[in-house]
């Protein structure tokens, strides 16, 4: 059974709204909302490292929740540089059936530039592809290129009509894949503009049904 909603709000987000109005500052809960950004999550993670070394974790004592971390980068130098962090919330009562862990590992992406989030999903695919949605409208037309590897990169040849809009710093651009089972990641932070290199499965010229050249 699926135990969250991908898109879903942050618990942080929500109780931000609830306490916006509020004029105790000083209460815990309207301290919860300003936890909203890389720099207070950076902040946080250096205080758990600070407790790691403080109370030994490595003997076993008590473990803190890693939190929201880093995972992958897209856009550096763009008008849209962005963050995907992750949070694993899997633990270790494999096969018990007291367990209520959500068992998974959930994503969300950062735009530094309009710094916003998305929401909250259980596919690092879909919270990419809210992020291109919010910062890059028209990104679903755009036609699906075919690469051809040079070396260790591949090279692409856009259509006279291809939206010039998209060939900048941080454009994504749609990658086909063939129709193969694998190589559906998307990929961030990937040639030729240094954006997000949205896998597309579909009949390509370029690819038999194994995903290999012809």
């Amino acid at each position: 059974m699926k135990r969250f909603v991908d898109g879903q709000a942050s618990i942080f987000d929500m109780l931000a709204h609830e306490t916006e109005d509020s004029s105790d500052t000083g209460t815990i809960l309207s301290d919860i909302g300003t936890f909203t950004t890389p720099g207070d999550l950076e902040a946080m993670f250096q205080k758990r490292e600070q407790h790691f070394q403080e109370f030994n974790v490595m003997k076993g004592n008590w473990k803190p929740y890693r939190g929201w971390a880093v995972n992958t980068l897209s856009g550096a130098e763009s008008t849209h540089q962005a963050s995907c962090y992750d949070a694993d919330l899997r633990c270790r009562h494999v096969g018990e059936k007291t367990c209520s862990c959500v068992g998974s590992i959930v994503y969300r992406v950062y735009c530094h530039t309009c710094e916003t989030w998305t929401g909250i999903y259980g596919d690092e695919n879909a919270a990419w592809e809210a992020h291109l949605d919010q910062c890059w409208a028209g990104w679903r037309d755009l036609p699906v290129l075919e690469g051809k590897q040079v070396g260790y990169g591949y090279k692409y040849t856009y259509p006279e009509d291809y939206p010039a809009e998209f060939k900048r710093p941080g454009s994504p651009i749609r990658d086909c894949r063939g129709l193969t089972k694998y190589g559906r990641r998307h990929v961030p932070g990937a040639e030729p503009f240094g954006g997000v290199k949205v896998g597309v499965i579909q009949d390509c010229k370029q690819h038999n049904q194994k995903g290999e050249k012809c």
